[in-house]
């Protein structure tokens, strides 16, 4: 194996990590097992030993302690750095995914013969796990992961003295630093193995960490919402039906420990707002620990009841959530405001304007368990991770404005625009394809027509449709961002309605909206099969999507 030169950290940084470990594992219960019904691959392994889920938030062995044997440390070792630690055992062991998260690398590497590497989010820092000399593995670039997934089996390939796993932990990412998995490795629960802890002390261990144990759904409703929150609270004016009843909920639920609650106003660059779907839960304190509890009340609050309310995402504390998956990291907008810490911001679909048809009700007093850092289910999206450029990975021309597209709308990031542009024309900013095709994006004419348009220092059009040079990429890559958000609005509203289904995510959708139209996508209910959409818009999505990944920042 390669010397990488790296020196690892001390006692010290190891820290943080530890306390992860110790703290961040709960108990399993029948939910979590069943939750791995939702989980791809692993039972393909030949051989394999099917998953062994652990609990949201989890960091387990990756290997069952009785099945290897530790044999090397980490290290300087043969007059090179050894930056993990061998586990040996007989070919075919199972191997398992150390914590949530999701796929980095999976195939080839040197020295390794075949490794996988996974990306996760720990107590808001990126660690990455290295997984090195597997035999086989059933894991793709970009998969969604889950802690006890059996994600490889141990193997003999690479440069080796026989069958084992070398494993390795990265903080700030692949890349980053290296630190010596043996503390995290011993204090870990092997896989399938619950925590020994009684139920009833969870209640010590939410204390200890700042996290709660989920508690019986409180179901009394509280205040009549067909009254007007009063003006001194906020205005309802130009709010749509759902929109004004989830901000009477929130202040019959909160009430004098909220300053003020925001609603409409005509201009923002996102249009939430301007269309009276959208509410801003302003926290008094916020930057106090007081503050951020309550924020963290409102939204779970808001979340617990998303279907009541009709939910389509929040915001808090720079992190974007959509009811039922993990929640994202959003780019850094500058300013404590526009990154959501001094105010929680709810978007809901708004259901109109009429108020006679409306049937008010209560406001629920359901509340959950929400944890900022925790993904939920089986659903584990690596969200986060895009939202900023990896160093050198475009041309450093495209850069700053393949990040403004990227920062458009939540669901089109700045590594899926790269890779596509990738896909599209190499970063050529001339190309032309056989069917007419140009520029670096790869805009059709009548495309172009109605969404090229010139734009100023910042990206904001300054022309009509059609006015922009194809070739630019300013104009371009400008263009490229505002036609994908509008293909996601469209097919997350289809979503939404029913008439279009997403079994392999949402994003996959997009692409094949750009490369096909969207039409195409909704006339199909899904990703659309047969001809040209087999043979070329399946290609072009999975070849985005698993290009994606080294385009994100890993810190």
């Amino acid at each position: 194996m390669n010397s990488r030169n790296l020196v690892a950290l001390g006692t010290f940084a190891l820290i943080p990590l530890l306390l992860f470990i110790l703290f961040a594992t709960v108990f399993q219960d029948e939910e979590d097992r069943a939750a791995t019904d939702c989980l791809p691959g692993s039972r393909m392994i030949p051989g394999g030993g099917g998953d062994l889920i652990a609990p949201p938030g989890s960091f387990i062995k990756p290997v069952k302690p009785d099945d290897v044997l530790f044999t090397s440390g980490f290290g300087m070792r043969w007059g090179t750095m050894h930056q993990g630690i061998d586990l040996a055992g007989p070919v075919g062991t199972p191997i398992y995914a150390a914590a949530d998260g999701v796929v980095r690398h999976a195939g080839g590497a040197q020295g390794f013969g075949l490794w996988i590497v996974l990306d996760h989010h720990m107590n808001g820092q990126l660690v990455s796990t290295v997984y090195g000399h597997i035999d086989a593995f059933s894991v793709q670039v970009g998969q969604q992961v889950r802690a006890g997934q059996q994600i490889a089996t141990m193997g003999n390939r690479g440069i080796t003295t026989g069958p084992h796993l070398h494993f390795e932990i990265w903080q700030g990412g692949h890349g980053g630093t290296a630190v010596d998995p043996y503390p995290q490795y011993m204090a870990a629960p092997a896989p399938g193995e619950q925590l020994a802890r009684p139920r009833e002390d969870l209640s010590q261990l939410a204390a200890d960490t700042g996290t709660r144990p989920s508690p019986a759904a409180a179901v009394t409703p509280l205040g009549d919402l067909s009254r007007p929150v009063p003006a001194s609270v906020g205005s309802e004016a130009n709010l749509q039906v759902n929109t004004k009843r989830l901000m009477r909920a929130v202040h019959a639920k909160f009430g004098d420990r909220i300053d003020t609650i925001g609603g409409w106003r005509p201009h923002d660059p996102f249009p939430d707002h301007p269309s009276g779907q959208a509410i801003d839960v302003m926290i008094p304190n916020y930057s106090s620990g007081a503050g951020v509890a309550l924020g963290d009340e409102v939204t779970d609050y808001v979340l617990s009841n998303a279907g009541f309310f009709d939910v389509d995402y929040v915001i808090w504390r720079q992190m974007y959530i959509k009811p039922g998956q993990a929640p994202s990291l959003m780019e850094d907008r500058g300013s404590e405001t526009e990154n959501h810490f001094d105010h929680v911001h709810v978007t809901v679909r708004g259901g109109g304007f009429d108020d006679t048809a409306m049937d008010w009700g209560h406001a629920p007093g359901r509340t959950g368990s929400y944890d900022p850092m925790a993904p939920i289910d089986c659903v584990i999206s690596g969200d986060g991770l895009g939202d900023h450029l990896a160093d050198g990975s475009v041309p450093p021309e495209f850069a700053p404005w393949i990040t403004r597209a990227g920062s458009r709308c939540p669901q089109i990031r700045p590594s899926l625009l790269a890779a596509q542009i990738e896909a599209e024309s190499g970063f050529r900013t001339h190309a032309v394809s056989s069917a007419a095709a140009q520029g670096p994006a790869q805009f059709i004419p009548t495309t172009w027509a109605s969404w090229g348009r010139t734009v100023d220092d910042n990206g904001n059009p300054t022309g009509p449709p059609g006015s922009g040079n194809v070739n630019a990429i300013p104009d371009s890559v400008m263009a490229q961002g505002r036609y994908m958000c509008h293909i996601a609005q469209t097919i997350d509203a289809a979503i939404t309605e029913g008439r279009v289904r997403a079994p392999n995510g949402a994003a996959e959708l997009y692409l094949a909206g750009y490369n096909a139209g969207e039409g195409a996508v909704l006339s199909a209910g899904g990703f659309p099969t047969g001809g040209q959409h087999t043979t070329e818009t399946r290609p072009y999505a999975d070849k985005i999507l698993a290009a994606e990944p080294k385009y994100r920042a890993m810190n």
